[in-house]
Order: C-alpha cells, then structure tokens, then sequence
C-alpha cells in the first residue's frame, strides 16, 4: 500500500490524572479512530514538556514495529489483536496491538545538590 500522508493536527490528549492537553498528532492515523482522543477544541493549553504520553508497540509476524501514542485511556488500540494502519519504510502496512500499554511517565528532575 501507499504510505499514509504524515500531515499533522491539532489534538487532545487526556492525562492518567484527567487533565486535557493540546498536541500534535497525524491525521492519517486520528482519522483511523482507534487512538482515543479528539480533535482540539481551541480551550486546553499545550502538554507540558516534562509529560511523556502512554503509547503502545504494533507490530505483525514479519518483524516490522512501531512505537505510537495512546490518546486516552479508553482508546480501541488497547484491545489485544487490534490493527491500524501505519507507515513502514515507504509503505503503509496493518500492524497489530500487543494490548501492553507503555505507560504514561514524567522525565526525571534534577535532584543533585552540590554541597560546598
């Protein structure tokens, strides 16, 4: 199949502690219904950098992966066996869900003191 078109819009994630945030997503796969989410309404801010959304491995028996977001918890690719369409190299191919959720995390601070 034909890649899928990598253009990108305006989406909402929900946060594990149900927060809203704006971020940006591809169309291609938004359109597929299966990521949760919805389109940005215009009202919440940006996800704060320090927030790393949850995701999800698809993969299928030759080998080919990839890693994409998970824009709410109730989302359809959480289901085991579920499919979507994604880019492989130049194509687009039907990959499937593992139903393993990598979750929702926070990057590290800084907590070195230096004593004197």
């Amino acid at each position: 199949m034909a890649a899928l078109p990598t253009n990108r819009i305006a989406w909402q994630y929900h946060s594990d502690n149900g927060n809203t945030y704006r971020v940006a997503a591809q169309k291609a796969l938004t359109d597929q219904g299966k990521m949760g989410g919805e389109a940005w309404a215009g009202t919440v801010g940006p996800k704060p950098g320090n927030l790393k959304m949850r995701r999800i491995t698809l993969s299928d028996a030759t080998g080919n992966s990839r890693v994409i977001p998970v824009y709410s918890t109730d989302a359809t690719i959480l289901v085991a066996g579920a499919t979507m369409n994604v880019n492989v190299l130049e194509n687009s191919a039907s990959l499937s869900s593992s139903g393993n959720p990598i979750p929702e995390g926070h990057l590290r601070q800084s907590v070195t003191k230096q004593a004197t």
